[in-house]
């Protein structure tokens, strides 16, 4: 299998996955799954961004439903689960599109494109446009041709499994409370400490902790200290009848195993055209994954960096990324 080829099924794959789960989440689009998993809104959102550069309909559509939903939405948070100057680009320039779209009675003008380099198209393979630029978009070194929302989305079906993290915060207020509760209800651990939780929902060990205490002080968390180290609880059964479930959504880890695939992602997009030697491109290849390892283990991915040596690495990196998209 070629580098394009294996780009090509991971763009087709994960762009299938991205359609299905906004379609369970309030976009305008059908979709038979219902996922028993409680998605991750702001993680999803940064993947969608990603992989909607070669999908403008997705991105365009995703943009509409943060609109539509910006109730539910943290921009904070997608801020905090940015890794890199790529995402920070991309989210940065989707939050400036909301604000900007948000003022009653005021729309933003589209710009003419600005002279220079600094620059690059938002969509991979399109054409630089020459007018009606997004000036959101272009604050952030990106061409976007300007367009006007239709804000078809509709708000999510918050009984929907997978929409509990939107659920909890139409109760408990978009912020580190939510998510902290979505964490410790789903999770598959009677307890987790204020690092785990952190690195879970997103937010800072500080946040967390705050969270974590007001819960309990309001009787509807517990917790237990273990040599220095304190760890968190919900009864889960009164959590569950509150919220009329007979079982908890399963959790993912969504903020590392997402920003693994954009890591791949990425690599793949460069390489496509590059004229490496077989030997070159298996090194590159074992040294984006070992990259990856981390982040993909965390959300209990079983990654295996051994694998044979030499130009025989590609092969079995091409199976490691095909059966990673068959999680989803």
């Amino acid at each position: 299998m070629s580098v394009r080829e294996l780009r090509e099924d991971v763009q087709r794959e994960l762009d299938r996955f991205l359609w299905d789960q906004w379609g369970q989440m309030g976009l305008l689009v059908a979709s038979g799954r219902r996922d028993r998993w409680a998605a991750d809104p702001e993680a999803l959102l940064l993947l969608s961004l990603e992989i909607g550069r070669e999908d403008p309909r997705l991105f365009e559509e995703v943009l509409d439903w943060m609109l539509v939903n910006e109730r539910l939405l943290s921009t904070q948070r997608l801020r905090n689960l940015c890794r890199d100057d790529a995402d920070r680009a991309l989210a940065g320039a989707a939050i400036a599109w909301l604000r900007e779209w948000r003022r009653k009675g005021r729309m933003p003008e589209p710009q003419q494109p600005p002279v220079g380099d600094l620059v690059e198209p938002l969509f991979l393979g399109d054409r630089v446009p020459v007018d009606r630029l997004d000036p959101a978009f272009l604050e952030f070194g990106l061409f976007k041709a300007w367009r006007q929302p239709e804000r078809r989305s509709a708000q999510p079906d918050l009984v929907a499994p997978i929409n509990l993290a939107l659920r909890l915060r139409s109760l408990l207020g978009v912020g580190a409370r939510a998510e902290v509760v979505r964490v410790l209800l789903t999770a598959d651990a009677p307890r987790m400490s204020v690092q785990a939780l952190a690195a879970s929902t997103g937010y800072a060990k500080r946040n967390v902790q705050e969270a974590a205490a007001a819960l309990r002080a309001a009787g509807v968390a517990c917790s237990s200290t273990i040599g220095n180290e304190q760890r968190f609880e919900l009864p889960q059964q009164r959590w569950l009848a509150l919220l009329g479930l007979s079982q908890a959504p399963q959790h993912v880890d969504w903020p590392q195993l997402f920003h693994a695939l954009r890591v791949l992602v990425r690599w793949l997009r460069q390489h496509d055209r590059e004229g490496l030697s077989d030997y070159l491109l298996a090194s590159q290849a074992r040294q984006v994954l070992e990259a990856v390892a981390e982040d993909l283990r965390f959300a209990g991915v079983p990654v295996e960096l051994g694998g044979p040596d030499g130009a025989e690495y590609w092969p079995h990196f091409a199976n490691v990324i095909r059966n990673l998209l068959r999680l989803g």
